[in-house]
């Protein structure tokens, strides 16, 4: 497979799909109780062992009766039927005949319908209403599922309602695939010297964590060749590998160079402004991900493709907003004209603020100014916002967009 460079986002995002496909769940399992498994991933796909409901139910107050019996009012009322009562132990429902029922309880043998208590009248033990079709206001037996039903599948994610779903189908523990253990290092003579606080490495980590994973922090490697390709090799011994750092054409630019001298480089920058610097490859059959040095280029890195990795297709919310000052792109400074760029901005009545501009906390440019995206993301101060715009050409204000949210 020959290098991938500089493509777009969605071609990039396809690429860490088949990586996703290829080799996310290659990881052992682990059997858990139920009250454990929130937000882990199943390791084999689950299939009810029995039907729910088990038995026709009420889903309104009302009397229980055969619909046929509408052409025969008035009806004689026998019993009454609570939430709870087994339905083994309900006498059959006979012609002319009806039972008073709660909302939740079984209908007895012989019904097929539910006449409201608003639509009904009674006078001494005897029913009168409306006429009504058969199963009106009845959850019919095996209407959430039957058994055999594949209820959910394997590596799918559990979120609280899939927790209360195992509980309905009596299940008391299931197999998880075991958390991702990610290697977590920065490269750079600045960082490794202590020149400059290393944030991009604790900022990929609490993405790791909010992922699902087991980030384990490696450390800081110098500019030099042979110990950026030893802390690869350390981290090949994880899921999967993260760095930062080192990812573009300078001359002491080693990560690209320690995955093609030890595994495979894969892909070679995206067309994202900022976060164009990435750097996709396999070590000793272990994905490995190098994304670049600037923590705002690591921020949206790691927001649009990272993210693909671990979570899937996983899309932020989205709302339709109009753009509160016009974007006229800068594009001297980058070798793709189509290129996507990233406009962080603040929501208010409506209105999307891209930050930046004099009414935001990041007062760079004036309106009527380019727009250029560089120079707003030299800080992390940028991310501090309510979402971003993908901006792929000039915006005039008022323009409707999409906003991501955070």
């Amino acid at each position: 497979m020959g290098v991938k460079r500089l493509v777009p986002l969605e071609d990039g995002r396809r690429l860490i799909a088949e990586l996703r496909g290829k080799y996310y769940f290659n990881r052992g399992t682990e059997g858990m109780k139920i009250a454990e498994v929130l937000n882990r991933e199943l390791a084999d796909n689950l299939v009810s062992k029995g039907r729910s409901p088990p038995h026709d139910f009420a889903s309104y107050d009302g009397y229980a009766m055969c619909a046929v019996d509408c052409k025969s009012y008035p009806l004689k009322i026998v019993h009454k039927i609570y939430a709870g009562d087994g339905y083994e132990s309900l006498p059959r429902l006979r012609k002319g005949e009806a039972m008073t029922i709660a909302t939740g309880a079984f209908l007895p043998k012989g019904a097929d319908t539910v006449l409201r208590l608003e639509d009904a009248k009674v006078e001494d033990d005897l029913l009168y209403g409306i006429s009504i079709a058969r199963g009106t206001k009845v959850v019919k037996a095996g209407s959430n599922y039957e058994k055999g039903n594949v209820m959910l599948r394997k590596g799918q994610k559990l979120r609280p309602q899939e927790i209360g779903l195992l509980h309905d189908l009596g299940v008391v523990k299931v197999r998880v695939y075991k958390k991702p253990r990610v290697a977590v290092f920065s490269t750079g003579d600045e960082v490794y010297n202590g020149l400059l606080r290393d944030t991009n490495a604790p900022m990929i980590m609490a993405f790791l964590q909010e992922w699902g994973c087991e980030a384990e922090y490696l450390g800081t490697v110098p500019d030099n060749l042979e110990k950026t390709k030893e802390i690869f090799l350390k981290a090949s011994e994880f899921d999967a590998a993260i760095t930062s750092g080192g990812v573009s054409v300078g001359e002491k630019d080693y990560v690209l160079r320690a995955m093609e001298e030890l595994g495979e480089l894969l892909l070679h920058k995206v067309k994202t402004r900022p976060g164009k610097p990435i750097a996709i490859g396999i070590i000793k059959d272990k994905p490995v991900f190098g994304l670049p040095g600037k923590p705002t280029g690591t921020f949206i890195a790691a927001e649009l493709n990272l993210k693909r990795y671990f979570l899937g297709n996983a899309l932020r919310p989205n709302i339709r907003a109009r753009i509160g000052e016009a974007i006229k792109l800068s594009v001297k400074d980058t070798d793709a004209a189509d290129i996507a760029n990233i406009v962080f901005v603040h929501r208010y009545n409506g209105t999307a603020y891209p930050v930046g501009f004099p009414d935001s906390h990041m007062r760079l440019i004036n309106p009527g100014e380019l727009y250029n995206v560089s120079t707003i993301a030299s800080s992390l101060m940028a991310t501090i916002a309510d979402g971003y715009v993908i901006v792929e050409k000039d915006l005039e204000k008022g323009e409707v967009v999409k906003v991501n949210l955070f």
